[in-house]
C-alpha cells in the first residue's frame, strides 16, 4: 500500500515537472513572438519622433533621438490626411453597423433547430468562404452595378463574413432554448425574442464580431485602389499606402525645404502611427469580451 502511494506521488510529481517544463517552453516561444511583433512597432514610433540628422545617421533604434515632432505636424495638419481620417471613421462605423445587422439576421435563424433547410442554407453560405470569383469578376460586377467611384463599393461587396456568421450562430446556439420557449409563451414573436432575449445575452459575441468587422474595414485599402478614383473617397489606409510606397508622393504637405526638410522615412513612420491610433483607442474597451466571444463561438457546434 505504501509502495502504491509512493508510486502515485512520484507519477504526479513527474507530470507536474512535465507540465511546468511545457509551460516554460510555451512562455518562451510566446515571448519571442511578442518581441518580434512589438519591436518593429517601437522602432517606427521612435523613428517618427526623431530629428533629421539622427535618422540620416541611422542612430535610431528603439528610442527617439532628438525628439522632433515636425512629421506629426505635417501629417496632422495636412488637409487630405484629415479628410481621409474623417471619411475612414464614417465608413468604418457605417459598414460595421450594417454588417452587424446583416450577420445577426443571418446567424439567428441558422442557430434555430426548427429552421427548414438549415443544413442546405449553411452549405450555400460556406461556399463563398472557400471559392471566390476573383478580382476581375468582382470589378466587372461592381462596374455593372454603377458603383465605381461610389463609397458603397467599399461596403456592399463585403457586407457579411462567413466566419463571423459562424461565430455568431454558434454563440446563439449556446443560449438555452427554454428562454425562447418561455418568451413565446408570453406572446413574443421571433424578432422580440431576438432583440429582448438573445442579443442582450450575446454581448461578448457581438463585441468580438463588431471588432472583427471594424478592423477589417479600417485596414483595407485594396478595394479602394480597385474601385475608387475620386481622392475625396480615399481612406486613411489608401493615403498611408501612397505615403509608404510612393517616395515621390507630395500629396502631404511635408517638405519644408533645405536643411529643415522632414525626411520621407520620418513621414512614413508618423503616418503609420497616425493610422494605427484609432484602433488602439477602441480595442481596450472591447478586449474583455474578445477572448470569451471567440472561444464560445469556436467550440460550440
Amino acid at each position: 500500500m505504501v509502495t502504491n502511494v509512493k508510486t502515485a506521488k512520484a507519477s504526479q510529481s513527474a507530470k507536474g515537472r512535465r507540465y511546468l517544463g511545457s509551460e516554460i517552453v510555451f512562455n518562451v516561444i510566446l515571448t519571442v513572438f511578442v518581441i518580434l511583433c512589438v519591436v518593429p512597432v517601437i522602432h517606427v514610433v521612435a523613428l517618427s519622433m526623431s530629428e533629421r540628422n539622427a535618422v540620416l545617421a541611422g542612430q535610431v533604434t528603439l528610442w527617439p533621438k532628438g525628439w522632433d515632432f515636425n512629421a506629426y505636424r505635417s501629417v496632422f495638419f495636412d488637409a487630405s490626411m484629415q479628410r481621409s481620417m474623417i471619411f475612414s471613421i464614417i465608413l468604418t462605423v457605417v459598414y460595421t453597423v450594417m454588417a452587424m445587422v446583416c450577420s445577426i439576421l443571418v446567424a439567428y435563424p441558422l442557430s434555430r433547430s426548427y429552421l427548414p433547410g438549415k443544413k442546405f442554407l449553411m452549405v450555400l453560405i460556406l461556399i463563398p468562404m472557400y471559392f471566390t470569383g476573383g478580382t476581375i469578376p468582382n470589378y466587372l460586377w461592381i462596374k455593372d452595378l454603377h458603383l465605381i467611384d461610389s463609397p458603397w463599393s467599399l461596403v456592399l461587396p463585403i457586407l457579411t463574413s462567413t466566419y463571423n456568421i459562424i461565430i455568431m450562430r454558434n454563440f446563439f446556439s449556446s443560449i438555452s432554448g427554454s428562454l425562447e420557449e418561455s418568451a413565446k409563451l408570453d406572446g413574443c414573436n421571433d424578432f422580440q425574442v431576438l432583440f429582448r432575449i438573445i442579443l442582450p445575452l450575446s454581448t461578448a459575441s457581438l463585441a468580438t464580431v463588431g471588432l472583427f468587422y471594424a478592423v477589417s474595414r479600417w485596414n483595407s485599402y485594396a478595394d479602394v485602389r480597385y474601385y475608387i478614383n475620386n481622392q475625396n473617397y480615399f481612406t486613411l489606409q489608401m493615403k498611408l499606402y501612397q505615403v509608404v510606397f510612393n517616395a515621390t508622393d507630395t500629396s502631404v504637405a511635408m517638405v519644408e525645404g533645405g536643411a529643415n526638410a522632414v525626411l520621407p522615412d520620418t513621414i512614413r513612420s508618423a503616418a503609420i502611427v497616425f493610422s494605427t491610433v484609432p484602433i488602439l483607442i477602441v480595442y481596450p474597451f472591447l478586449q474583455k469580451y474578445f477572448v470569451q466571444g471567440v472561444m464560445i463561438g469556436a467550440v460550440k457546434e
